[in-house]
């Protein structure tokens, strides 16, 4: 198995020991200046520093290094509960013949709790790479199967347990919560641009319909359909974001649609 990371320390030691199961386990670092690499070198059987291909590039090198064509592909701050664990180690070659990957559900966690509306947030992890196909989206990483029924879904989960830094003013010293990583928006903004050209390559497009719909029903959908009104005020900050990310992605496709119509000659 693999585990792609950078500046993972307050994750990866629980990363790595819910995989101490496994018969080799690689990390590859897009280049941590925390105490990651002594972490890793101590606990894995192969430490690599790789630069930051993208999201898809970097996992498809690491699943490159393994010894074994099934691989199971993590981030340094995911772990593998007992359950999946359980799944994956009852495994034998015979399950999984004629199959490309193994999906199984992830469980997120923002300001220290799971959050029930991105539940099941499907994961296709479990791949046999010489056989799955690897996508090239700008914001997440995916893998798919060469051909429909070549894959198979498992029960046990993945727990997704995100670390970044404490919002100035605030008290406590790190931040398990994620803060930074999903309500202050930096890693949304960088890529937004990024994001709204690859939705137009592929050709989507938004009216003026969609810029006002489209938030609201990314909304409802989170706080509604998806139970987040359970959660309390945690649930409603969670919908929140969703509409505030869905307005400023849908934002950035317009402003690329009206950049290629006024290039376009004659335009």
């Amino acid at each position: 198995m693999v585990i792609c990371c950078a500046d993972a320390q307050a994750t990866l030691p629980a990363a790595l020991a819910s995989v101490a199961w496994a018969d080799e386990v690689v990390v590859v670092d897009s280049g941590s200046v925390d105490a990651t690499p002594d972490i890793a070198r101590a606990a894995a059987d192969r430490y690599v520093v790789e630069p930051w291909r993208g999201y898809s590039a970097q996992k498809k090198y690491a699943a490159s290094l393994a010894r074994n064509d099934w691989v199971l592909v993590l981030d340094g701050d995911e772990e593998v509960s007992p359950q999946l664990a359980a799944e994956l180690r009852a495994l034998h070659s015979a399950a999984v013949d004629g199959l490309d990957l193994l999906t199984m559900p992830r469980r997120n966690h923002v300001l220290g709790r799971p959050v029930r509306a991105w539940w099941p947030d499907t994961q296709s992890r479990l791949i046999h790479r010489g056989r799955a196909r690897w996508s090239n989206d700008v914001l997440h990483d995916a893998r798919r199967p060469s051909a429909p029924g070549r894959m198979r879904a498992l029960k046990g989960h993945l727990e997704h347990k995100r670390v970044g830094a404490m919002p100035a003013g605030l008290k406590g010293g790190g931040d398990p919560v994620g803060w930074t990583d999903y309500f202050s928006g930096a890693r949304l903004d960088a890529r937004l641009l990024d994001t709204a050209r690859q939705m137009h390559d592929r050709g989507r497009r938004v009216s003026f319909a969609g810029l006002w719909l489209r938030p609201w029903f990314a909304f409802w959908k989170v706080y509604l359909l998806k139970l987040g009104c359970l959660d309390g005020s945690f649930g409603l900050l969670v919908a929140q974001k969703a509409w505030v990310s869905t307005q400023l992605k849908y934002a950035a496709l317009w402003a690329v649609q009206r950049e290629r119509r006024v290039r376009r000659p004659g335009g």
